[in-house]
């Protein structure tokens, strides 16, 4: 027990001739931006660039599942597929849009009333088209699981 107190004597006096001391100042960079610097402070990566926006497409409404038609817009030679989004995306119609920037098909019997349809970029192989040229647009949703969706509506 004398020893023990000993050792604990030593630490307590070794503790109070330490006393508190300042810690020392830690210093930090200063970053002063120019217009052209990213404004995002060291290490963050500046974010990715906006995609180009992609064209316009438009569903012309209403779409009822018993008149089973579908038409609308987009730019002229373009393939798309209309899809079933309530049913995850399940094909409906495959299509080339006219040389007039309309397209028609037909859906009778592939869709019920309340389910969500829309347009989807189609099979690029062989045309002038790439789908990094679909990526963003007026009206474009990215659905998860799903995809880039140009337009959508409601079967009535």
């Amino acid at each position: 027990m004398g020893r023990f107190l000993v050792v604990l004597a030593l630490c307590l006096l070794l503790m109070i001739s330490c006393g508190p001391q300042a810690a020392a100042p830690v210093s930090s960079p200063t970053v002063e931006l120019q217009a052209t610097q990213n404004p995002y402070p060291y290490p963050y990566p500046a974010p990715p660039p906006e995609p180009p926006q992609g064209p316009p497409f438009t569903i012309d409404g209403p779409v009822t599942a018993t008149e089973g038609v579908v038409t609308g817009s987009g730019p002229a030679g373009v393939p798309i597929r209309i899809v079933n989004i309530t049913r995850g995306a399940e094909d409906i119609a495959a299509t080339t849009i006219g040389a007039d920037g309309r397209f028609r098909v037909t859906i009778a019997g592939k869709v019920s009333s309340g389910d969500r349809i829309g347009v989807m970029l189609g099979d690029t192989r062989g045309t002038q088209f790439k789908r990094e040229d679909f990526l963003s647009g007026p009206g474009y949703q990215d659905i998860p699981f799903i995809g880039i969706i140009f337009a959508s509506i409601l079967v009535e």
